[in-house]
């Protein structure tokens, strides 16, 4: 498993796993669920994602060296106004909900 943030969005972030899953997460949409997910081809285990620095492409690799390049959506990729905002309150509602647990 490999995870790396968006480098242009505040709340995105990429997630590969062994299962051959590519997931993207806006945590300003939902702390639970993936904003969008892709099964390669294969199923081969991924272990390793990284972001171009547009932040309009990510970059897969799997445990044999094979590479993989996924276009991310302008509606996923590009952060609207707010988003710094947003992702604030979303950290602070996830804080309160931990504690909440404590």
């Amino acid at each position: 498993m490999d995870v790396a943030w968006s480098p242009i969005h505040p709340a995105l972030f990429a997630a590969v796993d062994g299962s051959g899953r590519l997931d993207l997460w806006n945590l300003n949409q939902d702390t639970e669920v993936p904003t969008a997910s892709v099964l390669v081809e294969g199923a081969p285990a991924l272990n390793r994602v990284s972001w171009t620095p547009s932040g309009l492409h990510v970059t897969i690799g799997d445990d044999t060296g094979k590479l993989y390049v996924y276009d991310v959506t302008d509606h996923l990729a590009q952060p609207t106004r707010d988003e710094w905002s947003r992702f604030n309150a979303t950290l602070n509602e996830l804080k309160m909900n931990q504690s909440d647990d404590v």
